[in-house]
Formats: C-alpha cells, sequence, structure tokens
C-alpha cells in the first residue's frame, strides 16, 4: 500500500502543471512546435541568422561593479556605454541562443555562453539605483538566452545561478509602482522558471494580477504611465506626457513578457480576469498607436511624442488578444523596442 501510494504521489507531481514546466532542456520562451515552425521558415529566420553571423566575434564588455548615473536629469536623459553594453550585450546573447535554437549550430550557442559567462563571473556589485534598474530591464534577456543554451556542450551555469539569486533578485522592483514593477515581475518570472523555484513563480504570478487590477484603468490606460515627461520631474514640467505612450509600452511589454513565461510554465494567466484589463490596455495602446493625434497629452506637446511606435511586443498581443488597430500597426512596419525579436517569433 505504501508503495502504491508513493507512486501516485510521484504521478501526481509529473503531471502537475508547473512541475511539468521545469525540464532540464526547457527554454523559457518558445515550445517545440514553435521552434519547428519557425525552422521550416528560412527566409522568415534569414536576417536573424546573418545578424548572428556579424556579430559571432564580438565579445562581451562587463564590468565588476556596475553603477551607472541616474538615466533623468532636471534637464533630460543621461546615457553611459556602461549600460549600453550591458543592454546590447544581453541582446546579442539572445539573438545568438535564438540562432542556435533555430539552426542548432553550437558555434551560436558558444557565443550566447561566452557573453552570459562573461557578465556572470565578473559583476560582483550594483552600487546605484540606476544600475538595479538596468538589471530589472536587461537582465532578463540573458535568462532567456541562457535557458536555450544551458545544456550544450556542457557549459557551466553556476556562476550564472550565483548572479540571478544572489546579486539579481534582491534587486527586483516587483514591489514598486509603475513600469519598475512590471520589470521586476518579468525579471522574478524568469529567474524563478530558470532555476525551478515554483515558490516564486507564483508569488510573481500573483503580483502580476495585482498589477493588472491596480495599473489598467476601466478606459483600458495606465494612469501612472501616461502623464511620464521626459526629465526627473516625472509626471510634471513642460512636457508633461510627451513619454507618456513611450512609458505605456515600456509597461506592456514587460506584462507581456512575463505573461509568455507564466504560459510556457503552465500558469496561463491570458484568459484570467487580469488577463482581460491585458486585452483592454492593448486595445487603448494600439488605437493611440494608430492614432497618437488622439493620446491625451498630444497637443499639449505641439504634435509631438516620443517613442510611439515602440510596439514590437503587440506580434504577440495580437496572437492572443486580436483587433484591428493592432493589426494595422504592425502591418505598417516600423515598429521598435524588438530587442526580444518579438517580430520574427510572433508575428
Amino acid at each position: 500500500m505504501t508503495r502504491i501510494l508513493a507512486f501516485v504521489a510521484v504521478v501526481i507531481a509529473l503531471t502537475s502543471p508547473i512541475a511539468t514546466a521545469y525540464t532540464a532542456t526547457a527554454n523559457l520562451w518558445l515550445t517545440e512546435t514553435e521552434i519547428q515552425s519557425l525552422r521550416a521558415q528560412p527566409p522568415r529566420i534569414a536576417p536573424l541568422i546573418r545578424h548572428c553571423d556579424k556579430e559571432i566575434d564580438t565579445s562581451a564588455a562587463p564590468v565588476s561593479v556596475f553603477s551607472p548615473p541616474p538615466h533623468y536629469t532636471s534637464s533630460g536623459v543621461v546615457e553611459t556605454d556602461m549600460s549600453k553594453r550591458f543592454s546590447s550585450d544581453g541582446a546579442m546573447a539572445w539573438r545568438a541562443a535564438l540562432c542556435y535554437a533555430l539552426s542548432q549550430n553550437p558555434l551560436y550557442a558558444k557565443h550566447a555562453q561566452s557573453i552570459i559567462g562573461a557578465w556572470a563571473d565578473t559583476m560582483r556589485e550594483v552600487k546605484s539605483e540606476q544600475g538595479a534598474s538596468e538589471i530589472n530591464f536587461d537582465l532578463p534577456q540573458y535568462i532567456l538566452a541562457a535557458s536555450m543554451v544551458r545544456d550544450v556542450g556542457g557549459w557551466n551555469d553556476r556562476p550564472f545561478r550565483h548572479l540571478l539569486t544572489d546579486i539579481a533578485l534582491p534587486l527586483s522592483h516587483s514591489d514598486r509602482k509603475n513600469n519598475h514593477a512590471n520589470w521586476g515581475v518579468f525579471l522574478n518570472a524568469a529567474i524563478a522558471a530558470y532555476t525551478g523555484d515554483t515558490a516564486l513563480l507564483e508569488r510573481a504570478r500573483v503580483r502580476w494580477l495585482a498589477l493588472m487590477d491596480s495599473e489598467v484603468a476601466p478606459d483600458g490606460s495606465l494612469p501612472l504611465e501616461i502623464c511620464r515627461s521626459d526629465t526627473n520631474n516625472y509626471c510634471g514640467g513642460a512636457h508633461r506626457g510627451v513619454n507618456g505612450l513611450s512609458y505605456t509600452h515600456y509597461t506592456l511589454l514587460p506584462t507581456t513578457a512575463a505573461a509568455r513565461i507564466f504560459e510556457i510554465a503552465g500558469r496561463s494567466v491570458w484568459q484570467t480576469p487580469q488577463g482581460k484589463k491585458l486585452a483592454a490596455a492593448y486595445q487603448q495602446a494600439a488605437a493611440w498607436t494608430l492614432h497618437p493625434e488622439n493620446f491625451p497629452y498630444y497637443d499639449s506637446n505641439g504634435g509631438h511624442l516620443n517613442g510611439v511606435r515602440n510596439a514590437a511586443y503587440f506580434a504577440l498581443l495580437q496572437r492572443v488578444f486580436p483587433n484591428d488597430d493592432g493589426a494595422l500597426v504592425i502591418a505598417n512596419g516600423n515598429i521598435g523596442m524588438n530587442g526580444l525579436e518579438w517580430l520574427v517569433l510572433f508575428e
């Protein structure tokens, strides 16, 4: 009898939604069916492969102390080489990992591993608030990349796991408000799915649901974001709202990305009541992207808004919550914020 009960317990564990998500080879972003479909469309993936070939010999530029200055000042923005390389190295690792998944050429996997490993071996401390923010914004793409190449060539990912759990996770912004919380949830979900931490995954999911309840207004707008300016007077000053549509996209992108991780992990949020709020937010964002003149701060900024078409994540949302405005935005092209290659993978 004891043996039978033990067998039943094992079967239940292996067939539970979360347990099935954490196999040793599972990546966090694409199903095997999707990968096979992409492999069967060489013209679609050819530009990505060419991009990987051009940068195959490019090395990472890690730093031991990550301490970029504040992005916004009273007069505008500050950009540093340190920040740019952390972001661009992550995007390069992600492309290389994708190229490996789509071609099975181990050279791409080795390139991705070298970039991820360089930062994991080098970064020891994050000393600025902006650095913590950029961990939330940019580290998830490293995690997605690592999930696709972790079982190639006997790669040792222990230093990377240390970076995730001991350095990055304590810096998560998931408990904050506005877009920082959404990026923090994406970070937590990615770390949880990569390391197999089911409790962390569920906490991230619960927080995702709570954010949709608190952030999305009845009309689908994001009140904490639509007012955003381009200085450290975040929701005020002469340019109030000039970045409002850009920050709407910058909030919905990690929200969509986290939802994708939950889906792959068997804990989908798409059809929850909060998922319907995401659908409403997408519909409003798509309408404004197609017709920015209808955005509340368009006229007050002289008909100029920043980041209007930073909407590559629409490619996935259009699969889940199709609407006419979103389809037209995608069809019109010239869409930004495509670092995760949304348009190749999902359009």
